[in-house]
């Protein structure tokens, strides 16, 4: 528990602690205050002795937004009235021991907090409060309070909070929910130093096996400095309190021309020249925080102590998305990381996940795993949490999600379960129980040391946590809902049915024709079910809803499956199948699931080697199948995936045998233009007579971690 993390001024700081988890949530009724509000005239915004101009600016803030909400504008005043109103003080105390603090005294409510961000959510919290019992002030579009009008003070857990997401990027909503505004915290983010060098880019590439690489940069390099310096000054200037991030492209390699050997860089770590470029830039712009990031060559932590306008993000990648336990070796792992930066900063900053980056569409319960990854970057020094989500891309329940983690982010001790029924409460009037009680069981399921994948299709959602039989009757459901609810409440729902069709699709895909799937099976064929046509012409209507474009991070566009499931499943080439439903085996073994599709009769989507796919990733596989019994002559045919983005690559050769002796050998070309990604098939005639098993074995193309995605093996009379 952080007892800086509110509590009641009345109260000693043990106590404070252990009640500031109920006394704090807009659900509690401790010293409920009914209609105590409506029982004056109105509202009178004012500042306290001695103001400043800070103190002025925000009273005025508040007394305008608190007017624009009143049905009577006369029942908002500031300064002075004759009226018997509610008082609300004003004051901007940098010195407050506290982040913020809430004092009140009669009909006087004081406000004061530390710097602009706390008050701007402070007054937005009142406004929630005020209009929660009071009907003259109309406070529907702000989220749930997380705070009571009793004596009340906190700290923000975090120096730094944002999230990428669609709600964390309006910048109507980020000082609402007491996040920093991502687009306007950094001058210069991530991997983006390229788009301040511009022109000159070629003038300070890397020096990497003693030859000059475009694929990195030169940190020591005195053109970099000097553009980043007339950068900052001709788009920033020099006052204000901007943050940079000074890091290297996202390669493994690093700078070691003599310069950046002399500062330290060695093939692979690149830290002793961006520290000190990092150090340069601090000194030079002591206004500004400049950061680098711990990642692939800027992993290894600095011997030299960075200034108070410095610090690291460490990218939490390579700690995956599960319960915390104290017992899991990653977990020690990156503890350990953040005590080595310890030493060196006291800015340290989480660059954390909260998305499936390959699928925003079907809901990712991070929530309680979120809560618990904050209670452990705070334990183990750090200062600030960046979450990177979908970006502006559509993702289910974002905006409820996006309001936890806000909350959470301000106080990480908040139970999230109260958290998500306060904001369905408010949202969904109508289907607040039942979407309750489906997304918390999502959040439960994950909670028995499961990994949340960040790149993951379908099938390893269903073994994480997404239940199909839950899931699906949860998305029959769903069209009841969206029938009855109305205005706002409807809207959300079609918006999540449309979304959520993907995963239907998806999920129907993955099963086939078993009783969760898209398809009948009619002996050696399989036929599309009516709802299967539903489920993509209600996917269909995405370009309803904004930000509803893309399925993932790679930027697919909806429009492309919906266009590849129509060709590759709905109008499949594969008719009847006399391998349907054969089980194969592999040499190595491979996934069973895996195996089990190659002979279901549904393609892959080449768009994305997660639809369909299974992924071999050695070079040289083995496949073999019982064919005992088919005594037939007809076309094997074998489809594979080139997708040359994701280094998925046709076979180079495939050799098929009958009953161990080798029948015939394919040679394949690969075409390496492809963007969107192809279906690669290779159809032989096989006379199976009398055979009892047939192997196809397979070997990968020679390239770079090149990987074979295969979908069916199918044999046609």
């Amino acid at each position: 528990m952080h007892r800086s993390i509110f509590h009641s001024d009345k109260l000693c700081p043990l106590l404070a602690g252990m009640i500031c988890v109920c006394c704090l949530l807009s659900g509690c009724r401790m010293q409920a205050r009914t209609e105590i509000f409506a029982s004056k005239e109105g509202y009178l915004v004012t500042i306290g002795e001695d103001p400043t101009d800070k103190d002025t600016r925000w009273a005025k803030y508040l007394y305008e937004h608190l007017k624009k909400r009143a049905n009577d504008d006369e029942m908002v005043a500031f300064g002075v009235s004759e009226k018997e109103m509610w008082r609300v003080i004003i004051h901007i105390d940098p010195t407050l021991q506290e982040g913020f603090r809430i004092a009140i005294k009669g009909s006087d409510i004081e406000l004061t907090a530390t710097d602009d961000r706390q008050m701007l959510w402070l007054q937005y919290q009142l406004i929630k409060k005020i209009s929660k019992e009071d009907p003259r002030i109309d406070g529907s579009d702000l989220p749930p309070a997380i705070i009571n009008l009793t004596d009340t003070c906190g700290t923000f857990a975090f120096d730094y909070q944002s999230i990428y997401s669609p709600s964390g990027l309006n910048p109507d909503y980020t000082g609402v929910m007491g996040l920093n505004n991502f687009d306007d915290s950094w001058g210069i983010w991530g991997h983006n130093l390229r788009k301040v060098l511009g022109d000159n880019v070629d003038k300070v590439y890397a020096t990497i096996h003693g030859k000059t690489d475009d694929s990195q940069l030169c940190f020591s390099s005195e053109e970099m400095y000097r553009q980043i310096e007339s950068y900052i000054v001709d788009n920033i200037g020099e006052k204000g309190s901007s943050r940079f991030v000074i890091a290297p492209d996202d390669t493994p390699y690093a700078c070691t021309c003599a310069s950046c050997t002399a500062m330290g860089n060695t093939e692979k770590n690149a830290t002793p020249a961006v520290t000190e470029l990092l150090l340069r830039l601090s000194q030079r712009f002591p206004k500004h925080s400049f950061f680098t990031i711990s990642y692939l060559s800027t992993k290894q932590v600095t011997d030299k102590q960075l200034p108070s306008n410095a610090g690291i993000i460490v990218s939490a990648i390579d700690f995956p998305l599960r319960r915390i336990d104290g017992k899991n070796a990653q977990e020690k792992k990156f503890m350990q990381q953040l005590n080595q930066w310890k030493k060196v900063t006291k800015n340290i900053y989480i660059w954390d996940y909260i998305n499936n980056f390959d699928d925003y569409l079907t809901p990712f319960p991070i929530l309680k795993i979120a809560q618990q990854r904050l209670r452990f970057f705070k334990q183990n020094g750090a200062s600030g949490i960046f979450f990177n989500g979908s970006g502006y891309s559509y993702s289910s329940f974002d905006e409820m999600r996006t309001f936890v983690l806000s909350v959470l982010l301000i106080n990480p001790e908040l139970p999230v379960e109260e958290l998500v029924r306060d904001y369905f409460n408010q949202e969904y009037p109508l289907s607040k129980k039942w979407l309750y009680d489906y997304y918390i069981n999502l959040e439960n399921s994950v909670q028995s040391g499961k990994k949340l994948g960040i790149y993951a299709g379908i099938a390893e959602l269903e073994q994480s946590f997404l239940n199909p039989e839950k899931f699906i009757k949860f998305y029959d459901e769903m069209g009841d809902y969206v029938s009855d609810a109305k205005g706002k409440e409807r809207k959300k729902l079609h918006e999540l049915q449309t979304a959520l069709s993907y995963t239907r699709l998806e999920m129907g895909r993955n099963h086939s024709y078993d009783p969760y799937g898209y398809a009948q099976r009619n002996g050696k064929q399989i036929q599309p079910t009516p709802q299967a046509r539903k489920w993509l012409t209600q996917l269909k209507e995405h370009h309803a809803f904004t930000g509803m474009e893309y399925y993932n991070e790679s930027a697919d566009e909806i429009d492309y499956y919906i266009k590849e499931w129509e060709q590759y499943i709905l109008a499949s080439d594969i008719k009847k199948n006399l391998f349907l439903g054969i089980m194969p085996s592999s040499t190595p073994p491979t996934d069973k699931d895996g195996l089990k599709r190659l002979t279901d009769s549904t393609h892959g989507l080449p768009g994305n080697y997660h639809c369909g796919w299974t992924t071999l990733p050695k070079e040289e596989y083995e496949i073999s199948l019982p064919v005992k019994g088919i005594n037939k002559t007809g076309n094997i045919y074998i489809s594979f995936l080139n997708l040359p983005r994701h280094r998925f690559y046709p076979p180079r050769q495939i050799e098929i045998s009958k009953d161990g002796a080798i029948y015939k050998t394919i040679n394949l070309e690969t075409d390496d233009s492809v963007e969107k990604g192809e279906l690669v098939k290779t159809t032989t005639l096989i006379d199976l007579n009398g055979a009892e098993q047939v192997n196809i074995k397979i070997m990968g193309a020679k390239k770079p971690r090149a990987q074979i995605g295969i979908d069916e093996i199918v044999f046609v009379p």
